[in-house]
């Protein structure tokens, strides 16, 4: 259960839904502001990070087009796992 149910489950419990919205507003933030920022690390680093596996171009070649579609995955894994714990 993430931080965030509790916080709106407390909130719809002491019957306040204004303080439960803006939990889920700022949530949403954070979690929109943290998946941008890795999704770019991610993307700008790509052509490096193959070489903390191997020397060998064509494995580096192939994590760095690997790469963005970790990024996307990230993103998109940090949205799911923010609204699941709203539903």
């Amino acid at each position: 259960m993430s931080l965030c149910s509790i916080r709106v489950s407390n909130e719809l419990g002491a019957r306040n839904p204004q303080a439960a919205r803006l939990s889920v507003f700022v949530s949403g933030i954070m979690c929109l502001t943290e998946g941008i920022l890795v999704a770019i690390i991610t993307v700008l680093v790509r052509d490096i990070w193959g070489y903390l596996y191997s020397n060998e171009e064509e494995v580096v070649k192939y994590v760095a087009a690997m790469m963005p579609i970790l990024a996307l995955s990230d993103f998109m894994d940090g949205i799911q796992c923010t609204l699941s714990g709203l539903g």
